[in-house]
């Protein structure tokens, strides 16, 4: 008889326990319900700080820590703190996506989608599982703005658990993608310096064919500041087979052969390319600058004339010219300075002039291609000062000056 009342009164002691979990679920959505309907913030603030303690105490507890109803409230409780009250707690929006992509796994008894009561359906579980991947979005680009790109990593990898449950694509309007997350994670990694995660996160983006040709140059530099020029160069082939045409690559292909010093490999890709199309202008234009940047003038020279034979109105065909001759005509008056013989000296100044004529059309030109870029202007001005065009050089000055 002893042992019956032993096991009735703990058993009743079980019991107890378990009605004051579920207890603790119950006020928690009696406070929640209060904390919807209250104006007064203060007191707003008061109600789901209880709420969200008493759901803490219901989650930790082995008793109703799998309880479809705690796991509901959880989601709504957390979901307020984390877009009006993170203060309390700056892993909210953690908790309320978990609670709610728990709210979409299957009932553990009845096998279907947790939709407890009536009055929350499968639709406002989706909901609010949506306005969690919006805010985590929302504080990943914050955290990198503030600099914390570890936390803004962190909150982008919990998108991707909710996007599978997103199937009408809502996110996705939102700009909210696999795609967008994984060029925001590698952004993030690349300030951490993080190359294997960086790698990880471009290779995603390469697989899916993600129309962006910059990741292929990102990746390109980082194997480059690897050491392993091969795979540098593979990636941004890779790349450029894609998008043959567009600058930032080509950009980026002409900087690794000459960081790599491969710049005859280079001139001779851009040299059979020329050789099919002659008239390429852009192909002309590459060459041209690399010719430029390993100091070959004379070869520049003559692709940049080229070049302006196709468009007379290229700026940097024309820019380029102008500096050429310019720092030429720069490099005869300094020897000219430098000389005590008379004759030389003439001999240079003529040279230097000639050169400054030269010059002037085309710094003319790109002047009136962009008339904003600084650089060009000044040599405009300087231009017009050795020739002896003061008021010229001055009304260059007064421009220069008026450009924010």
């Amino acid at each position: 008889m002893k042992r019956i009342i032993t096991i009735i009164f703990l058993s009743l002691i079980y019991s107890g326990v378990a009605f004051a979990q579920s207890q603790n679920v119950t006020s928690a959505a009696i406070l929640l319900k209060q904390y919807n309907s209250e104006k007064d913030k203060s007191v707003k603030e008061l109600k789901i700080t209880e709420a969200k303690e008493l759901i803490d105490k219901a989650f930790l507890n082995e008793k109703t820590s799998n309880e479809p109803k705690m796991w509901m409230y959880r989601a709504k409780i957390y979901l307020k703190v984390a877009f009006n009250h993170n203060s309390l707690d700056p892993n909210a929006i953690f908790k309320a996506t978990e609670s709610h992509i728990k709210c979409m796994q299957p009932h553990p008894k009845k096998k279907k989608k947790i939709i407890i009561y009536k009055r929350w359906s499968e639709d406002e579980v989706l909901e609010g599982l949506i306005q969690c991947g919006a805010k985590l979005f929302e504080m990943g680009v914050n955290a990198y703005q503030e600099k914390n790109y570890s936390n803004a990593i962190s909150y982008y990898n919990r998108i991707l658990d909710v996007l599978p449950f997103d199937e009408e694509g809502q996110l996705k309007r939102m700009n909210i993608s696999k795609e967008t997350i994984y060029l925001n994670s590698y952004l993030a990694s690349k300030e951490l310096n993080d190359n294997n995660q960086s790698k990880e996160f471009l290779q995603f983006l390469i697989d899916a064919n993600f129309n962006d040709p910059r990741i292929y140059a990102w990746m390109s530099n980082i194997y480059l500041d690897e050491k392993n020029s091969d795979k540098a160069i593979e990636y941004l082939s890779s790349g450029r087979e894609m998008y043959d045409t567009d600058e930032y690559l080509i950009g980026a292909e002409i900087n690794l052969y000459i960081k790599l010093e491969r710049t005859e490999d280079l001139v001779g890709k851009l040299s059979a390319a020329i050789e099919i199309d002659p008239e390429n202008e852009r192909l002309l234009l590459n060459r041209a600058n690399i010719y430029f940047d390993i100091k070959n003038i004379e070869s520049a020279e003559k692709d940049y004339e080229k070049v302006l034979s196709i468009d007379p109105a290229n700026f940097t065909a024309n820019y380029i010219l102008g500096v050429i001759n310019f720092n030429k005509a720069t490099d005869a008056i300094n020897r000219a300075n430098a000389t005590s013989n008379n004759s030389t000296y003439n001999r240079l100044k003529k040279e230097s002039d000639n050169y400054y004529q030269r010059a002037l059309p085309y710094i003319v030109r790109a002047a009136e291609i962009d008339p904003n870029h600084k650089e060009n202007l000044t040599s405009l001005k300087e231009l017009y000062y050795r020739i002896g065009d003061y008021v010229k050089s001055e009304e260059i000055k007064k421009q220069i000056a008026a450009i924010k």
